[in-house]
């Protein structure tokens, strides 16, 4: 027997983070469920018990709270519309509820829990996200909260509506100030932005998103494993070069079967009482360098784990993500390896969007790397595992060529499980 939830309107932001939270959740409840997204809903091939959606929530939270994703969520900006559900979570579960997204989280795992005791927690979920229609109304039932700006940061002259960019009119259906919510997409909604949140910087806040293409059946464990690898690596990185970003998530996930590695970057900004949104939707997941990672990876498995390119060029290019700050150890080795990095994931980028050739690489990462004369530098980034040997950088040229090669012939690549 399936479940299924209705979403919100496809290629808004509440939509990618509900999406993302649902898609993450079902690992948790299965690692081989396949959830398909449709037109306007997610729909799990299996039904669980009240027992097994308990578990899957607190271990979702729990891993969310012990920092194997992003970074948690601000949410100053909705603190006077959430002080109905911090009530309502605090009344169910007796615990004092703080408004921030471990606590509300927390509690929401808590107040899930309470209902699988009782044996309606499926019940009550499915039902809550059966109907998009001006938020989620049976949600709002449960406990009526308005929509968070966080999560609908899109507007158009100052009116905002969800999934309002570009739009002539704002939709009736869809106006901000309509729309109502509740504990249940609330919650899931927040669980979804912290998987993603890579970055917080100033009054900006940077976001990897799982995209899932409609009626692809993405394996759960699948998508979790590219969601937790990438964030590994990125959390913290202010993603100022789209290039490198390109490649250190798919050198993250390389070996993992596509399309559970799609990823767009999702870009707001902040205010005090309000969110908007400045970038949403750019792919970070190219197929020929998606294709080119796979390939590296598949001939590190012929070498011993300690020569594997793999790890070291993506230490590399995260480097060049990784801004040093200010008066950090090793100052000026850090700086340089940042530099080196950058340049390094774009000379890749270039080639892989066929601006360059291949061969230009070569010259290159030698140049940057092997064949330079500041011995105190190979030293520093030998440290850091991000240095390339000669052998090193012929099997990422070699990568490339047949990356190319391939992409240009249509050869369809299935990788091999990590």
């Amino acid at each position: 027997m399936s479940m299924s939830f209705a979403l919100p309107p496809r290629n808004t932001f509440f939509n990618l983070a509900l999406s993302a939270s649902l898609s993450l959740l079902a690992s948790y409840i299965s690692p081989d469920l396949k959830p398909v997204i449709g037109a306007g809903k997610l729909e799990l091939p299996y039904r669980p018990s009240d027992g097994e959606l308990c578990e899957a929530i607190q271990g979702f939270v729990g891993e969310l709270a012990r920092g194997e994703y992003g970074l948690a969520p601000p949410l100053g900006p909705d603190f006077a519309r959430l002080g109905g559900l911090r009530d309502f979570l605090s009344k169910a579960t007796g615990a004092s509820v703080e408004l921030r997204a471990e606590s509300l989280l927390d509690a929401y795992a808590k107040y899930a829990c309470e209902l699988a005791k009782r044996g309606q927690l499926v019940a009550e979920l499915g039902r809550a996200l059966s109907e998009f229609k001006d938020g989620y109304p049976n949600d709002a039932q449960i406990c009526d909260v308005p929509m968070l700006t966080t999560l609908a940061p899109e507007f158009m002259e100052g009116v905002r509506v969800l999934g309002g960019v570009g739009l002539r009119a704002v939709p009736s259906g869809y106006a901000f100030s309509r729309m109502r919510v509740g504990p249940h997409s609330v919650c899931l909604g927040i669980a979804g932005l912290w998987a993603a949140l890579v970055a917080a910087q100033d009054n900006l806040l940077y976001f990897a998103m799982p995209y899932t293409p409609t009626a692809a059946p993405v394996r759960a464990e699948d998508r979790r494993n590219a969601q937790k690898r990438q964030m590994r690596v990125l959390r913290g990185c202010v993603p100022r070069s789209v290039p490198s970003l390109v490649l250190a998530v798919a050198l993250s996930t390389a070996g993992i079967s596509d399309p559970a590695r799609r990823t767009v970057l999702v870009v707001v900004q902040r205010g005090g009482r309000r969110v908007d949104l400045l970038e949403q939707g750019l792919p970070l997941s190219l197929d020929t360098v998606l294709l080119f990672a796979d390939g590296l990876y598949l001939e590190d498995q012929k070498r011993r784990e300690e020569d594997r390119v793999v790890p070291k060029l993506l230490n590399l290019v995260v480097a060049g993500l990784r801004e040093p700050p200010p008066g950090a150890r090793d100052a000026q080795c850090a700086q340089r390896l940042h530099e080196v990095g950058l340049r390094v994931g774009q000379l890749l980028y270039l080639a892989l969007t066929r601006v360059i050739e291949p061969y230009e690489v070569r010259y290159e990462l030698a140049r940057l790397l092997y064949a330079q004369s500041d011995l105190s530098f190979e030293d520093c980034a030998r440290r850091r595992g991000a240095f390339l040997m000669p052998d090193d950088v012929e099997l990422v040229v070699s990568a490339a060529e047949k990356a190319l090669a391939i992409a240009q012939a249509g050869v369809p690549v299935v990788p091999a499980r990590p």
